[in-house]
């Protein structure tokens, strides 16, 4: 083989990081991209029953219920339909997006053991939506990370800036729910269909 028609490691390695860099969730990992319908409807459903919780005066418990049953089904289908290339559990520099989520939902509950009770002893409008707000932030804060996580991954930037925005409303809209009145009745209801909207514009966008 001539010294010319050899080829440069290095450089075919960066046209393929390039490559790789140009495609979004939907090309490398279609099943993960359908869930941000899967979670839209979810979240909504599980929004409105954590409406219908206040607005009956049900017991708070029921919305950890709700929630984790809803979202259940929808761990349940990214579980079972993960990539066969590795998907969002690939090993070695790429950072485990699955793990990020379960630390979420680990401090979710050290919000509901060591605040539920303090906040159920005031039983006030704002004190029912402090923690709420709080798991909002959490989660808003969890978007952010997951789009900077992305990166690693080789997802374009418009389909990490998906995230961005969508951390960025609910660290905004965590702010306001335990300190605006309209909030502390309708707060769980405005999270659901903010959530589902931004789900479903995702989706449309980026597909």
């Amino acid at each position: 083989m001539s010294e010319d028609s050899e080829i440069d490691p290095e450089m075919l390695r960066r046209e393929v990081d390039q490559i790789k860099d140009a495609m979004g969730l939907q090309e490398r990992y279609p099943s993960q991209f359908r869930l941000w319908l899967v979670f839209g409807v979810l979240v909504a459903l599980a929004s409105a029953g954590s409406q219908v919780i206040y607005l009956r005066d049900l017991s708070g418990s029921l919305h950890t219920v709700v929630w984790f049953g809803l979202l259940g089904v929808g761990w349940v289908y990214q579980w079972s339909s993960g990539e066969t290339d590795g998907g969002w559990s690939a090993t070695g520099t790429k950072p485990r997006i699955e793990v990020l989520w379960a630390s979420v939902f680990a401090l979710y509950f050290v919000f509901v053991f060591t605040l539920g009770p303090a906040i159920d002893e005031v039983g006030s409008p704002e004190s029912d939506m402090l923690l709420f707000s709080l798991v909002v932030g959490l989660v808003g804060v969890a978007y952010l990370v997951v789009g900077e996580a992305l990166r690693a991954y080789y997802i374009r930037r418009r389909d990490r800036f998906a995230f961005y925005v969508g951390g960025a409303w609910m660290l905004v809209l965590a702010a306001l729910l335990p300190s605006i009145e309209f909030f502390h009745t309708w707060g769980y209801a405005t999270f659901g269909v903010v959530y589902a909207a931004h789900a479903v514009v995702s989706y449309l966008l980026l597909r």
